[in-house]
């Protein structure tokens, strides 16, 4: 299996304060429709939030992402949307990598 490799949101990179907002709309729509137990609703955020570790991921066999990430548990991709908004180890960003 493809291990996926997240690099997480440089808050100082331009851009970044809008990226921080997608991803904090995003889990603001799954606690909503979590609440709500509107089953369309969670999918959604799901799909907003796969949307932004699409756009932070890679595999480290050049494996399509998204396949990787079928395969992912749940518990890795919570994993990685803690990397990409910095709540855990990852890789780190570009700017700060020496």
């Amino acid at each position: 299996m493809s291990r996926i490799i997240v690099t997480p949101i440089d808050m100082s990179a331009p851009g970044s304060y809008g990226q921080r907002k997608r991803v904090l709309r995003a889990f603001g729509a799954l606690q909503d429709a979590q609440e709500s137990s509107d089953v369309r609703q969670i999918i959604k955020a799901f799909d907003a939030l796969e949307a932004v570790v699409l756009e932070h991921a890679e595999t480290d066999d050049g494996a399509p992402i998204g396949e990787a990430l079928e395969q992912a548990s749940a518990e890795d991709f919570d994993a990685l949307l803690g990397a990409i908004i910095g709540t855990s180890e990852t890789v780190p960003n570009p700017s700060s990598a020496s």
